[in-house]
C-alpha cells in the first residue's frame, strides 16, 4: 500500500541534508518548511489530501525537496486527479540528482516511478469533436475550464469520472453534454454546431425573393427591407426558435438513449447478480459470488445510474428547448402582418433538419 511507503512525519528532516539547493535557504526558510512538510505528511496520513496538497506544495515552494512532491502526487492520485498526479512524478523523475543527494530523495525517485507505471493506465482520453463549426470561433468549456482550440478534434489526457462539456456557438444558445469515463476509457463527442441566423442576398439584390431557414443552414427568409431593425429583430427571433426546438429534438433523442442504455445495463447487473447467487444472502468470500463479482456488480450500478442521470438531464433540456422554441415560432409568425397575395411563409421538414421558408 501507498501507506507504507509513505514519506513519515519526520520525512521534511530530510531537508537538513547540506545538498546545494538546500544551503541557498535562510535557517527561516528551513525550519518553515520542515513545519509545513511534517503538517502536509500528517494531512496525507489522515486522508485530508486536499489540505496535504496546499501543505507540500507551500514547503515545497520554500525548499525543494522530492519527498514533497511524492506526497503531493500520491495525495493527487488518492483525488483521483491522475493527469495531475502523473505530471507530478514526472518531474521527480526527470530531476538528475547529484551522487550526494540524501538516500530518502533517491528512494523518492524509485517510488514514483513504480507508482507512475500504476497511475498511468487508469488516465482516460477524451475528444471533443465541433460538427459544423466552418471555420467559427467557438467558445468550448471543459468542467468550467475554457478548452484550448489545438485540444479540439484530438484526444486529449483526462481524468476517469463525470465530466461536461458547454459549447456556446455565437448568437445561438450554449449546447451542454455530460460524459463519464471509467479508468483507462477511451471516448470521444461530437457536438454538432447549428447554423448562426444569417440572411442570404436575394437574386436581384434588392433584398425581394425566395429564401429558407433550418437546421439544415438552407439559408433565411430574405428580408425586403434589411435595413429596418424590426425585421431584423423578426428573423432572429424566428432563427432562434427553430434553432432552440432543433436542440430540443437531439436532446430529447439523446435523453431517450441514455435511459434505454441505463436500462439495459441495470438488467446486466441483475442478471449477473442472480447468475452467481448475490441475491437474498449475505456473499461469502470464497463461494461463487465473491468479491470480484460484487465489484463487477457495483460498477454495473454505478454505471447504470449515470447513465440515467444522463439520461434525464438531456430529456429535461430538451424539452425544456423544444417548448420554448416552439412558443418563439408560434409567436413570432402569428404577430407578423398579413402577407400580401404574393407573399407566402410556409414550415419544411428535410432529412437534413426542419425550418421555414417563403416568398416576399
Amino acid at each position: 500500500m501507498l501507506l507504507r511507503r509513505s514519506i513519515p512525519f519526520a520525512a521534511a528532516l530530510f531537508l537538513l541534508f547540506p545538498t546545494g539547493e538546500v544551503r541557498a535557504q535562510s535557517d527561516q526558510d528551513r525550519a518553515a518548511a520542515r513545519s509545513l512538510a511534517t503538517q502536509g505528511a500528517e494531512a496525507f496520513t489522515s486522508g485530508r489530501f486536499d489540505e496535504a496538497i496546499d501543505l507540500l506544495g507551500r514547503a515545497e515552494a520554500l525548499v525543494h525537496a522530492p519527498t514533497h512532491l511524492l506526497l503531493i502526487a500520491r495525495a493527487q492520485a488518492r483525488l483521483g486527479r491522475l493527469v495531475a498526479a502523473k505530471e507530478t512524478y514526472l518531474k521527480i523523475l526527470r530531476e538528475e540528482l547529484p551522487p550526494t543527494a540524501p538516500a530518502p530523495f533517491k528512494r523518492a525517485q524509485q517510488d514514483a516511478r513504480e507508482e507512475l507505471a500504476a497511475v498511468d493506465p487508469r488516465i482516460a482520453s477524451l475528444r471533443i469533436a465541433l460538427e459544423g463549426a466552418a471555420g467559427r470561433k467557438i467558445d468550448v468549456k471543459l468542467d468550467g475550464q475554457p478548452v484550448p482550440d489545438a485540444l479540439l478534434g484530438v484526444h486529449r489526457p483526462i481524468d476517469p469520472g463525470n465530466h461536461v462539456v458547454v459549447v456556446s456557438p455565437p448568437g445561438l444558445a450554449p449546447i451542454e453534454q455530460a460524459i463519464t469515463l471509467a479508468d483507462g476509457e477511451r471516448k470521444e463527442i461530437k457536438i454538432p454546431i447549428p447554423e448562426s441566423p444569417v440572411a442570404a442576398p436575394s437574386p436581384d439584390g434588392t433584398g425581394a425573393g425566395q429564401g429558407t431557414w433550418g437546421g439544415d443552414g438552407a439559408g433565411v427568409p430574405t428580408d425586403p427591407s434589411p435595413g429596418t431593425p424590426e425585421r431584423k429583430t423578426n428573423m432572429l427571433v424566428l432563427g432562434g426558435g427553430i434553432a432552440a426546438a432543433a436542440l430540443g429534438v437531439g436532446g430529447v433523442v439523446v435523453g431517450s438513449v441514455f435511459l434505454a442504455k441505463g436500462g439495459a445495463t441495470e438488467r446486466d447487473a441483475n442478471a449477473l447478480s442472480a447468475r452467481h447467487g448475490c441475491e437474498g444472502q449475505v456473499p461469502v468470500d470464497g463461494l461463487e459470488c465473491g468479491p470480484p463479482v460484487r465489484r463487477q456488480i457495483e460498477r454495473l450500478d454505478a454505471d447504470a445510474a449515470s447513465q440515467k442521470t444522463t439520461g434525464v438531464i438531456n430529456l429535461i433540456t430538451g424539452g425544456v428547448l423544444l417548448a420554448g422554441g416552439a412558443t418563439l415560432i408560434v409567436l413570432e409568425l402569428t404577430s407578423r402582418p398579413q402577407p400580401s397575395t404574393s407573399a407566402w411563409i410556409a414550415p419544411y421538414v428535410t432529412p437534413t433538419g426542419l425550418g421555414v421558408r417563403g416568398a416576399f
